[in-house]
């Protein structure tokens, strides 16, 4: 009998409760991150960065709570957010040749679309493509998968 509620309650949490990435839609040049999950709660933050990797904390019906990579929490509509997964530059880093030579240096804050961080041969590697340039970037410095 415990163990059906226990079950229940996990049930009825899990769509609440979550672990999922997503971004901000290409085209949103706005989104007000907000105190509580309503228009009517004040603005904390103004997001002005389309494709922003978000971590979703709880789901809510019109409202996502959400965690920013730097760790601002907030409340954001689901209208403005895409489940497209993207990541983002936390530290400068080096984009890597296949062998382990310097392509490139990749700035803090840039997002990244197209990326593989799923490599068995380099487990600690993403595979990204930033501007046409591919290469491979530490895990480490990336938040969003």
């Amino acid at each position: 009998m415990m163990y059906n509620l226990i079950l229940l309650i996990f049930v009825l949490l899990n769509p609440i409760i979550s672990d999922d990435f997503i971004s901000i839609k290409e085209v949103t040049n706005k989104a007000n991150l907000r105190k509580g999950p309503g228009d009517w709660y004040p603005i904390k933050w103004q997001i002005n960065a389309p494709s922003l990797p978000l971590k979703v904390i709880e789901k809510g019906e019109f409202y996502n709570k959400v965690e920013l990579h730097d760790g601002t929490q907030g409340w954001l509509s689901i209208i403005l957010t895409s489940n497209k997964k993207n990541l983002i530059v936390i530290r400068d880093a080096n984009l890597l040749s296949n062998n382990g030579k310097i392509k490139a240096k990749v700035l803090k804050d840039n997002i990244i679309k197209i990326y593989n961080c799923d490599l068995e041969k380099k487990p600690q590697l993403c595979r990204v493509e930033i501007q046409n340039i591919k290469g491979f970037i530490k895990k480490s410095y990336l938040w969003g998968f």
